[in-house]
C-alpha cells in the first residue's frame, strides 16, 4: 500500500513538473543580448524536480514490482501515521492560508515548531535551533541575495516584519 501511494505521488510530482516545464518554455528569452530571460530560473528547477521525482519514480516502481514478484504484503502504515498525515495537511494548508495575514517570518517559523512538533520531535535545542537557522537561510537567500519580496503580513505582523525588511 506504501509502495502504491509512493509512487502514485511521485509519478503526479513528475507529471505536474513536465507540464510546468512546458509552461516555463512559454517565457521569453533575450537571444539578442547578454542577459539571460525569466524562462532560465524555472526552467532549471523544474528540470531539477523533473529529474529527481524521475528516479525516485523508477526506484519506487522497481521496489514495488520486487515486492509482487516475491509475493510479500505490502508494508502498512504504521499506527498513527494517518492522524500525522492529516495533521501535516491540517497545518501546510493553515500556513498557505495564513501566511499573507502573519507574514512570512512569523508563520515560516511556527509552521517549522508545529510540523516538528506533529513528527514528534521532543528535543529542545532541535525545536528552536533548527527552525531559527532554516528561516534565516531562506530569509538571506529570498529576501537580500535574490530581492523577491516575501508577504509580510497586517497589524502587527506587519510591524514585526518591518524591523527585519
Amino acid at each position: 500500500m506504501q509502495k502504491i501511494g509512493e509512487l502514485i505521488f511521485n509519478s503526479a510530482i513528475f507529471v505536474v513538473s513536465c507540464a510546468l516545464y512546458y509552461v516555463a518554455t512559454t517565457f521569453p528569452d533575450y537571444r539578442n543580448s547578454d542577459q539571460v530571460g525569466p524562462a532560465l530560473w524555472p526552467k532549471m528547477i523544474l528540470l531539477t524536480i523533473m529529474i529527481l521525482s524521475g528516479t525516485l519514480m523508477v526506484k519506487n516502481g522497481k521496489r514495488m514490482l520486487d515486492s509482487i514478484r516475491s509475493s510479500e504484503r505490502p508494508a502498512s502504515i504504521q499506527q498513527g501515521g494517518n492522524r500525522m498525515l492529516i495533521a501535516a495537511v491540517t497545518l501546510s494548508l493553515v500556513y498557505v492560508f495564513s501566511v499573507s495575514y502573519v507574514g512570512f517570518l512569523v508563520s515560516i517559523f511556527l509552521f517549522q515548531i508545529i510540523f516538528l512538533l506533529i513528527l514528534r520531535v521532543r528535543s529542545l535545542k532541535t525545536l528552536i535551533l533548527y527552525p531559527a537557522c532554516l528561516t534565516v537561510t531562506v530569509y538571506a537567500i529570498f529576501i537580500k541575495l535574490l530581492y523577491i519580496p516575501l508577504p509580510r503580513g497586517s497589524g502587527f505582523f506587519l510591524a514585526i516584519s518591518r524591523i527585519f525588511y
